[in-house]
């Protein structure tokens, strides 16, 4: 490992060193305890990956050439279901794999579950008799989620167990006990437990608002991390009758996942403080604590899994510097780290700082700034969140970490609707307040100004889907602060992103944006698309073909109307993505434009310049912009 080294030409490729360092992540275990399955992008796509507890190398189990999205490990015996989709369209389909621990990846037997390419199919749990598996369709209805319940040794069709018209999922499952999570909201929840032979029971009837990101089912209730008339999320049992839920412990931040034991003896918690994952060890009375990982291994923990015999519990942990999988042993307390990367990290990444600053309007709004481990950084680089409803948290950024080699200074702001600040700061960014985490975004560039962190007009802003919208928007409504700025599968105008969105996402964020019925002239008068004259500054837009969430039309739109008014902008779409980029190979391709486009309008020199053409990746060629005249 080498340190970060200063010099505005690179004598090492970071790129390609930083891209080449493997990710691992969604850890479970086999029937027996002795594996861990896992997904992993260390093939360049992510895939299915499996890792025995004592010891050896991790490897493939399924390679193909689709991406994995999930990997079941089934209860009672050596097979597991896989999510995949084509080309990042997140049209899931199911497949069964049996895991043959002695004939070797080429001998294993896979079997479809859902084969309709117009249908998603999304992941769900395995019943406990390990016959049963649950998941989602939009088969009935493309707006809306049912769940459904396959005998997966049997030829007939899934049985529809839950109907309805909202987004509904299978989120837990013991014995015959099957919790339903209906998402009236993204950030609004109701539970519903079916236990064969009885009715069903909604667990949390409610007025108002309750985020429920986690639940576990338990043997005296369910275990849910809820935010019923509160702030933050705490820990909660819902009794399985549907009486009133009990406050099981409180934390400093916001539990982000609950998982409770096999033998339902303990609650593995995992909670959000200042952005840093907590994990903590309880019993079901919330007490006898014990804390999980340490210090030294400081990052967000987004999957956690517990061993069959409850013995332990693996859990994957993003830092700035890799992303891996751990495992608790609980018996003797130790940690063991059960994935590496191939290629270690090139360099080591310090910690960021976590800094805040007032507002216009007086509101405290935080923000990470990582430096380069040099006197002086080159220049200064926002990076801004997608979500809305997301949060830049300390975890493995592989541009972030080539741009700090490289010698930026990075600065990723949590402005007002980002979550893990409470309900009230979640929502001060809704609908009509649209505009005011843009105001943000430049109140936190005058503060990074005064303190000499910061140039006026050489800023560069980088962000993804609706971080993308924050960047151009930031471009058009305070021209005067940048001097590059990358949009990544971003929204250009709300009205034609919910006209075209899925069907099954327009009634979900409406509910965020504004809706068109009554909002669109609002929303017209707020996307940068209608607001070009006020850019000043280089634009590169990257997009998949692919793309269900944020459809490409919207870097068409805003490229085709951008090189008809003559403005520096720079393309490249891929057609083999959706909404991010995914394969290894189209990773590195956009770093590098990124930081070539970078070093072009921010290095030393600081001359701008007109770039000369846009690009446009297809079939794997580059090929010349479209005239600037209008057709």
């Amino acid at each position: 490992m080498v340190a970060l080294r200063p010099g505005r030409e690179p004598t090492v490729d970071w790129v390609n060193r930083w891209f080449g360092v493997a990710s691992s992540w969604s850890p479970s275990f086999t029937h027996d305890g002795k594996e861990i399955l896992f997904l992993s992008d260390a093939s360049g796509l992510p895939q299915a990956w499996r890792a025995d507890l004592g010891g050896g190398s991790p490897h493939p189990f399924r390679e193909s050439n689709a991406r994995v999205g999930r990997v079941d490990p089934c209860p009672t015996r050596p097979r597991a279901v896989l999510a995949q989709d084509s080309g990042g369209d997140e049209v899931w389909q199911l497949a069964l794999t049996a895991l043959h621990e002695d004939l070797g990846a080429s001998r294993e037997v896979r079997r479809p579950l859902t084969a309709d390419p117009k249908v998603m199919n999304l992941p769900g749990r395995w019943m406990a008799d390990g016959h049963h598996y649950l998941f989602s369709s939009n088969a009935r209805d493309p707006r809306f989620f049912d769940v459904y319940r396959l005998d997966v040794d049997g030829w007939a069709p899934p049985e529809r167990i839950w109907t309805g018209e909202a987004h509904q999922e299978a989120t837990a499952t013991r014995d015959q006990r099957v919790l339903v999570s209906r998402y009236n909201t993204y950030l609004d929840v109701d539970l519903f437990l079916l236990d064969r032979g009885r009715d069903p029971i909604h667990l949390n009837p409610h007025t108002g608002e309750v985020t429920i990101p986690s639940a576990s089912i338990g043997l005296d209730g369910v275990y849910v991390a809820a935010n019923p008339g509160r702030e933050f999320i705490a820990l909660f049992r819902y009794p399985f009758d549907g009486s009133p839920p009990e406050l099981i412990r409180e934390f400093p931040g916001d539990v982000e996942l609950v998982r409770v034991s096999p033998d339902g003896d303990q609650v593995a918690v995992v909670f959000n403080k200042d952005g840093w994952s907590e994990l903590r060890f309880l019993d079901r009375s919330g007490s006898n604590e014990r804390a999980g990982a340490s210090r030294a291994q400081r990052g967000w923990i987004e999957g956690l899994s517990w061993r069959p015999d409850g013995s332990g519990a693996a859990f994957d942990l993003s830092s700035p510097n890799g992303r891996d999988i751990f495992y608790q042993n609980l018996s003797d307390g130790s940690l063991t780290q059960l994935t590496r990367s191939p290629n270690p990290p090139p360099a080591r990444i310090p910690p960021p700082r976590l800094f805040s600053t007032r507002s216009s309007d007086r509101l405290r709004i935080p923000f990470w700034e990582y430096v380069p481990g040099r006197r002086t950084p080159r220049g200064t680089i926002l990076s801004i969140h997608g979500g809305p409803e997301g949060q830049a948290r300390p975890d493995f950024d592989p541009l972030r970490a080539t741009l700090l080699t490289e010698g930026w200074r990075v600065v990723e702001p949590n402005v007002r609707g980002s979550t893990g600040y409470g309900k009230t700061y979640l929502h001060l960014d809704d609908v009509r307040k649209r505009m005011d985490s843009v105001r943000d975004v430049r109140d936190i560039v005058e503060s990074l100004i005064r303190e000499r962190k910061a140039t006026r007009g050489k800023v560069g802003v980088i962000g993804g889907s609706y971080g993308g919208f924050m960047v151009l928007s930031s471009i058009t409504t305070y021209p005067g602060y940048w001097g590059a700025a990358v949009d990544v599968v971003g929204i250009s105008n709300f009205v034609s992103f919910l006209e075209r969105t899925a069907s099954y996402r327009r009634k979900l964020r409406e509910v965020e944006y504004g809706s068109l019925e009554v909002d669109r002239d609002f929303l017209q008068s707020i996307s940068p698309i209608n607001h070009l004259d006020r850019i000043r500054t280089p634009l590169y837009v990257f997009h998949g073909r692919n793309d269900p969430r944020v459809p490409i039309y919207e870097a068409e739109q805003m490229v085709q109307k951008l090189e008809a008014s003559g403005r520096p902008v720079e393309h490249l779409f891929f057609e083999n993505e959706g909404h991010g980029i995914s394969r290894r190979e189209n990773q590195v391709e956009t770093a590098r434009r990124v930081v070539g486009f970078l070093d072009r309008y921010l290095g030393a020199s600081g001359r701008k310049r007109t770039s000369k053409k846009t690009v446009s990746r297809r079939a794997g060629r580059t090929v010349p912009r479209r005239s600037r005249k209008t057709k």
